[in-house]
């Protein structure tokens, strides 16, 4: 399989290498990515750049194993998931933990300021080391039923991981 420019496929690569490829694109440049999973175990990313369709399976609640392949950012489904919130890892004060905690109990009359810490942007992952933040926030990652409701070519390239994946 190959798919990197306008409907075309690359090569399946094992998750265990492809992940580090995308950590890496995502410490150069951490806005502008979306994750969107399945319950069985598919997951999109989108970058500002790129985007690549996994399919994980686990093998402890820890540790996995899969497949995964660059596809074309410009597949017609993936401006649905470009508008929502980006993903990303977000660096927290006290004061902002306290906010979310409010929000989870309910005793958060201003969901705004919520929203304003799910909007600011978000760090690489070595500034947050550097920094040492006592507490971060990681997400949203968008979750749906299974690929189809994204794009049809999603869920077709989601049966041939399957396949690579076995």
């Amino acid at each position: 399989m190959r798919m990197t420019h306008r409907g075309k496929v690359s090569d399946t690569e094992p998750a265990e290498e492809l992940i580090p490829r995308i950590m890496r694109e995502y410490s150069r440049r951490p806005r502008g990515w979306h994750v969107l999973n399945t319950p069985e175990g598919d997951v999109l990313i989108v970058g500002p750049k790129s985007a690549f369709q996994l399919r994980l399976i686990p093998l402890s609640p820890t540790d996995f194993t899969g497949v995964g392949v660059e596809i074309s950012s410009d597949i017609e489904g993936l401006s649905n998931i470009r508008s929502a919130p980006s993903f990303g890892l977000r660096p927290l004060s006290d004061d902002d933990l306290q906010i979310l905690f409010d929000a989870m109990t309910g005793q958060l009359t201003s969901p705004d300021r919520v929203e304003r810490i799910i909007r600011r942007g978000p760090v690489a992952p070595a500034e947050i080391d550097a920094k040492r933040y006592s507490h971060v926030l990681s997400g949203p990652v968008l979750t749906r039923p299974d690929l189809s409701s994204v794009d049809s070519t999603l869920l077709e390239l989601r049966d041939k991981l399957e396949q690579s994946a076995r």
